[in-house]
């Protein structure tokens, strides 16, 4: 069984967030219970608004999702390290916009997420970047209610100098890490502030070969109008990730204080909190567990 517990934290967003530890031993095949649990949650709920926060895109970027474009810094409070995440999603072109049959867009995604470590002198080491680039396409009912992404994507990962001793010698030694991969998130907004989604990743080429194939997530989202140009944004994400057939989870939970400059664009302080398998290719078989803080530029 998985074991919740609340904690206090204060990164992308100042909030308290959930935070979900892994077992001691991996979970083993758990995809079936999970995607159909969410399906229901997503395809069972009757009440909607239209005037929904989550429609400035076709399918608005998941809060907690780990691997999304983001522009911001967190710290981890506990082990002095820091997570620098680099990127944009776009969208280029509108293929449909119809009041019928809803809107299509077409973007590209670009992404580093590094992990550096806190020295002294405010020094910041680089530990290890791992580098995303793909296309999407989006679709939404034209009220929004209903969305779908797909991502057509590239992922590597690599050691950098931060991890080297004394004698330049990388510690872990770095390998070959690259993934080409699909991703499929259909999402659902209930009641103008709350999203679940789910989905799943699949994966048609990877070095090692070590990992599963299949990816399934879940998530929800919220975003809460306070008054103004303040706003609450809180998430949660999950994802099984099987390597040899031995499933664990990642979850991800992040929650704070969004203030919108000028036409949704502004910036949030926020809490964040990560436990189970690493994001970073370079550690992928390892697990990370942090609470963070940080800063994020909303776009």
């Amino acid at each position: 069984m998985y074991r919740f517990r609340s904690r206090i934290q204060t990164r992308h967003r100042t909030s308290i967030a959930l935070v979900v530890q892994r077992p001691a031993s991996g979970v083993r095949r758990p995809v079936a219970a999970l995607v159909v649990t969410a399906i229901y949650v997503i395809t069972s709920a009757s009440a909607f608004a239209t005037d929904s926060l989550f429609a400035t895109r076709c399918f608005e970027t998941p809060i907690a999702n780990p691997f999304e474009a983001r522009i911001g810094s967190m710290v981890q409070v506990d082990d002095e390290r820091l997570r620098l995440d680099i990127g944009a999603s776009v969208d280029i072109a509108e293929i449909v916009n119809d009041t019928s049959t809803g809107r299509i867009t077409l973007g590209a995604d670009f992404m580093t997420w590094t992990r550096l470590r806190s020295e002294n002198n405010f020094k910041f080491p680089v530990e290890t970047v791992d580098y995303w680039f793909g296309v999407n396409g989006q679709w939404s009912l034209a009220d929004g209610l209903w969305s779908v992404r797909g991502r057509i994507a590239h992922i590597s990962s690599h050691l950098v100098d931060g991890l080297a001793n004394d004698s330049a010698t990388l510690v872990p030694a770095p390998f070959v890490y690259s993934r080409e991969f699909i991703e499929i998130l259909a999402a659902r907004t209930l009641w103008s502030v709350i999203r679940p989604y789910a989905g799943a990743t699949f994966i048609w080429a990877t070095q090692p070969d070590a990992p599963d194939p299949v990816v399934p997530q879940v998530g929800v989202d919220a975003r809460i109008p306070l008054g103004g140009k303040w706003h609450v944004y809180a998430g949660y994400d999950l994802k099984m990730i099987g390597i040899n057939g031995t499933y664990a989870a990642a979850n991800a939970a992040q929650a704070g204080i969004f203030y919108d400059l000028w036409q949704g664009r502004g910036l949030m302080l926020s809490g964040y909190g990560y436990s189970g398998r690493s994001m970073h290719g370079m550690f992928y078989t390892g697990y990370d567990e942090y609470v963070a803080i940080g800063i994020q530029v909303i776009w």
